[in-house]
């Protein structure tokens, strides 16, 4: 009973770190975040803190690592080639996911966050969704890479900006915008 008295009080401790990390954010960069500003937000002592963490980089780190994970869970659950029906469906997984951590995927999409957790964020979306549309357009590699930064960044854009406004807009319509894009471009909306 003691040990699971402890792995609560852990899981409460470590939910409280990384919230205050992610409260920080919201003004801050994570370049000026230091351990005692989160400590003094999460109202914990620096051994504490340094007891699960070794600093505001490896706590960010391990909170990108986590939110990678769902996102991947989501995405390689289906393949996306030839199948818009399924894609839709994925993609509202995902919508859902960001929109019920709003707080922490703006953050970490925003200035304010770290550019490596979006390039990873940019990797994962180019090894599944674009990989898969590359094989049906038959582009060069060069001309390939264009599209891929659009694509990416395009959806990248639009996840963030949603949940800037709330998330207001229905995920189901949202992910249809996003597979019409992904698959048949702008004037694809237009047909």
């Amino acid at each position: 009973m003691q040990n699971q008295k402890e792995d609560r009080r852990i899981r409460i401790t470590k939910r409280a770190i990384r919230e205050s990390l992610v409260e920080l954010m919201q003004t801050v960069p994570i370049a000026k975040i230091s351990v005692k500003m989160i400590c003094e937000t999460a109202d914990i002592n620096r051994s504490t803190f340094y007891a699960h963490y070794t600093d505001s980089y490896d706590l960010l780190r391990k909170l990108q690592r986590d939110i990678i994970a769902d996102i991947k869970e989501h995405l390689f659950s289906v393949q996306f080639k030839g199948h818009v029906a399924k894609t839709v469906p994925v993609i509202v997984q995902v919508l859902e996911y960001a929109k019920e951590n709003a707080t922490l995927v703006k953050v970490l999409l925003s200035g304010n966050g770290d550019a490596s957790f979006q390039n990873e964020l940019m990797y994962l979306m180019q090894e599944k969704v674009i990989d898969e549309i590359r094989e049906d357009q038959r582009l060069d590699d060069h001309t390939t890479k264009y599209v891929e930064l659009f694509a990416i960044s395009g959806v990248e854009s639009i996840v963030y900006q949603w949940l800037v406004n709330g998330c207001a807009d229905d995920s189901g319509k949202l992910a249809e915008l996003i597979t019409a894009l992904l698959t048949s471009g702008v004037y694809g909306l237009y047909r």
